[in-house]
């Protein structure tokens, strides 16, 4: 497909290969002296329009998961310091005499 990208270049055809776009194609400025984009691809069917959707979907999930383990990391190290804090005020002999007992 023959473009003229906004500054009188011809426009070329790329491929994305970023995670939310894999595989795509979109046209460009030849030189990147403007920022002229347009994605450049047929129509999805609608299997391929369902696969692209399910891997956005993953990807979302994937990013929720990562954010929910580093919280749960920040968790279980306040649950660590809360129960060193407890067993040191438990068993330290604080103004107690434990020989006359």
């Amino acid at each position: 497909m023959n473009q003229q990208c906004s500054c009188g270049n011809w426009a070329v055809e790329k491929t994305s290969w970023t995670e939310y776009n894999p595989g795509r194609r979109f046209l460009t400025c030849v030189n990147g002296r403007c920022n002229f984009f347009r994605w450049n691809e047929p129509e999805f069917d609608a299997r391929s329009k369902s696969l692209t959707e399910t891997q956005n979907e993953a990807a979302i999930y994937k990013e929720k998961m990562s954010e929910l383990k580093k919280e749960a990391r920040q968790w279980k190290f306040v649950c660590v310091l809360l129960l060193l804090y407890v067993f040191h005020y438990w068993f330290a002999p604080v103004g107690r005499d434990e020989t006359n007992v």
